[in-house]
């Protein structure tokens, strides 16, 4: 099981600050976002054209591999102005 920790749009849409995702590992970003797509019923909040995600504070591909140890987030891309 890994804490996923949601932030900004995704945390409002959701309703929650993180979800406890029971995967097996190791696993891939790419399997996190299938997986908490299907679980929280929510296919477009974790594409990867919609949501960031970072793996130990370190934005990842989808082909990065994380650990049960890793701590995961997705968030929307940040503009500037």
């Amino acid at each position: 099981m890994i804490r996923v920790y949601f932030f900004a749009k995704i945390k409002d849409e959701l309703n929650m600050d993180f979800y406890d995702l029971d995967i097996k590992f190791p696993c891939s970003v790419s399997d996190l976002r299938n997986s908490l797509s299907s679980k929280l019923k929510n296919d477009e909040l974790f594409s990867s054209d919609y949501a960031i995600c970072a793996v130990n504070h370190e934005i990842s591909n989808s082909e990065k591999i994380v650990k049960e140890s890793d701590e995961v987030a997705f968030f929307p891309p940040v503009t500037g102005g």
